[in-house]
C-alpha cells in the first residue's frame, strides 16, 4: 500500500521539530506524572484535566471537558461519588469530510514497593523516564499532543479532521472514560488510534477479553476452642481454589494464533483480591471469605460461554464441598476484540511505521485489554500503538524519551498521510 504524498523535505520538518522539542516533552510528561491521578479512588482528576486543557488550547485546538453526570456514576462507582469523573475531548477541525481520533488514558493504578527514585517523583536516567504512569500512558499523551503541535507548527495541513480524547477509568474497564464518550457519541470519528497496545514495529489489531468475579463464601463463626461448632469460610475457600486450580490446567489444550503468529492461551488469576471480612480473629473460627477471579479470554472464545464455563465449574465445587455456601458476582466484563487488520486503516497505519522506524511492521494482540473495545464495538475502525514501556503496573515503571518521540513522529505522519476520500 502507498501513502498519500507527504514530501521528505516536509516530514523532515516536522521530525526536526520534534527533535528540537525533546526538552519540553520531558518537562510535559514529568508534570503529568507529578499528578497522582490513582484509580481507584479517582485522585486528582480535575487537576489532570484542567492541565491538559490549558495544553490543548495553547495549541490551537478546541476543547470540551465533560463531567460525567451524578446519576450515570453512581451506576458504576457509586462508592466513588466523593471522585468526580471527568473527561477531555480536543478538535483541530481542517474542513475535511473525515475524522482521525486519538484516544489515551490518564488514570493510573495504585503504587506499592519501594520506588529507585519515588512513584511520582519523575527522573530521567539513561534516557528512560521514571514514575507511575510513564509507560501506562502519560508517554502517550506527551506523544499525541506534541505530535499536534508539531504538524501545526510547522504549518502543515492534514486533509483529515484531528480529534484527541483524554478519558479516565481505563483500569477498571473505561465505562465512564472512553466507554462514556463513545456510547453518548460525544466522538464519532472514522478512524481511531487508542495509544496502547502497540509498540515499535508491532500494531495492535485487538485485544483479549475480560470477566472480573468476585466469590463471597459464608460459613459460621464459632469459638476456636470448639471449631466442630462452626463452618471455617476460609477453609472452604481453600478447598474452591483447589477445585478451581485442577480446572484451569484445561484451558492449556485451547489457543488462538495471532496475526503474527503468536500463540495465546486463555488464562485465569486466582485472588488478586482476597479477605476475611469484618470479624476476623485469631480465635474464631471465620464465617466469611471472598476472593476475585480474573479471567482472560482469546478472540476465538466468547465471553458469555467462558462466565458459563467458570460458573458451570463453580456448581460443580458446591456439590463436591461439604457445606459450601457461595456467591459470585460480576465486577467486569469485556468481549474480545479484533479488527479486520488488511483494511485500509490498519495497512496504512503499518505503513507509516515502516516509513518512520523502517524494516517491517507486524500485527498483535494484546493479552491485556485496553479501551480500543470501546471504538470497536461502535463499528469504528482502530488500532492499538503507543511509546510503550517497562515494568507497567510494577515497581519503577518506566519509558524511553526516544521511543515517546518516535512514535510523535509516526502519529504526526499518520495525519499527513490519511486520505479523505477512502
Amino acid at each position: 500500500m502507498s501513502l498519500k504524498t507527504v514530501t521528505e523535505t516536509d516530514f523532515e520538518k516536522v521530525s526536526s521539530y520534534l527533535s528540537g522539542q525533546e526538552g519540553k516533552l520531558v518537562k510535559f510528561l514529568q508534570d503529568l506524572i507529578r499528578i497522582p491521578t490513582v484509580n481507584p479512588p479517582g485522585d486528582c482528576y480535575q487537576q489532570c484535566v484542567t492541565y491538559l486543557n490549558t495544553k490543548l488550547k495553547s495549541m490551537g485546538m478546541k476543547t470540551q471537558v465533560i463531567r460525567v453526570p451524578i446519576n450515570e456514576q453512581k451506576k458504576v462507582t457509586p462508592h466513588l461519588m466523593n471522585y468526580p469523573r471527568y473527561n477531555l475531548i480536543g478538535r483541530w477541525n481542517t474542513g475535511a469530510a473525515k475524522t482521525l481520533h486519538f484516544n489515551a488514558h490518564y488514570d493510573v493504578v495504585p503504587v506499592s514497593g519501594e520506588w529507585k527514585y519515588g512513584s511520582f517523583t519523575p527522573r530521567v536516567k539513561d534516557g528512560w523516564i521514571y514514575g507511575r504512569g510513564s509507560a501506562d500512558m502519560k508517554g502517550a499523551i506527551a506523544a499525541c499532543c506534541f505530535a499536534i503541535q508539531a504538524v501545526k507548527q510547522c504549518k502543515q495541513l492534514p486533509r483529515i479532521n484531528v480529534e484527541v480524547s483524554f478519558t479516565v477509568d481505563e483500569e477498571t474497564g473505561g465505562e465512564l472514560g472512553a466507554g462514556y464518550i463513545v456510547e453518548k457519541k460525544l466522538v464519532n470519528p472514522d478512524y481511531a488510534v487508542v495509544c496502547e497496545g502497540g509498540s515499535g514495529r508491532t500494531v495492535g489489531c485487538g485485544h483479549n477479553g475480560v470477566l472480573w468475579l468476585e466469590s463471597v463464601i459464608t460459613g459460621k463463626s464459632a469459638h476456636a476452642a470448639h471449631p466442630q461448632n462452626g463452618i471455617n469460610a476460609f477453609e472452604k475457600m481453600s478447598a474452591l481454589v483447589v477445585h478451581l486450580n485442577r480446572w484451569k490446567k484445561n484451558l492449556k489444550n485451547r489457543s488462538y494464533v495471532s496475526p503474527n503468529g503468536r500463540k495465546m492461551h486463555p488464562t485465569i488469576n486466582i485472588g488478586g483480591v482476597f479477605e476475611a471480612g469484618s470479624g476476623a480473629k485469631v480465635n474464631t473460627v471465620p464465617s466469611h471469605a471472598s476472593f476475585s477471579i480474573d479471567r482472560r479470554i482469546i478472540p476465538s472464545d466468547s465471553l458469555r460461554d467462558s462466565e458459563r464455563e467458570i460458573k458451570k465449574v463453580i456448581n460443580e465445587a458446591k456439590r463436591q464441598i461439604t457445606d459450601l455456601r457461595i456467591k459470585t458476582s460480576n465486577h467486569l466484563e469485556i468481549k474480545p476484540c479484533l479488527i479486520d487488520h488488511s483494511s485500509y486503516f490498519p495497512q496504512t497505519f503499518s505503513c507509516v511505521v515502516s516509513s518512520v522506524l523502517g524494516g517491517r511492521t507486524q500485527f498483535n494482540v494484546c493479552d491485556g485489554f485496553t479501551d480500543m473495545n470501546r471504538f470497536v464495538n461502535s463499528k469504528i475502525v482502530t488500532v492499538g500503538y503507543g511509546p510503550g514501556g517497562k515494568f507497567n503496573h510494577g515497581v519503577d515503571e518506566r519509558a524511553k524519551v526516544r521511543n515517546i518521540l518516535q512514535t510523535a513522529r509516526v502519529y504526526a505522519k499518520l495525519m499527513l498521510s490519511l486520505e479523505e476520500k477512502k
